[in-house]
């Protein structure tokens, strides 16, 4: 007995793999994303504030 490949049960079973593939995807994202976020707050600007310019000897 041939399985049917295009049957509604066989499509499901693929839609549910896709989903769970992208369920990891996005939760890796989410993952960095709040990394990246808590080493370089948004509210917390890189910049070097004032520059001391010690030149002079």
């Amino acid at each position: 007995m041939a399985k049917d490949m295009n049957s509604p049960k066989a499509s499901l079973k693929k839609e549910q793999a896709a989903q769970t593939e992208k369920s990891r995807k996005a939760e890796q994202d989410d993952y960095l994303e709040e990394a990246l976020e808590e080493t370089f707050p948004a509210s917390d600007p890189i910049a070097p504030g004032e520059v001391k310019k010690d030149h002079a000897k």
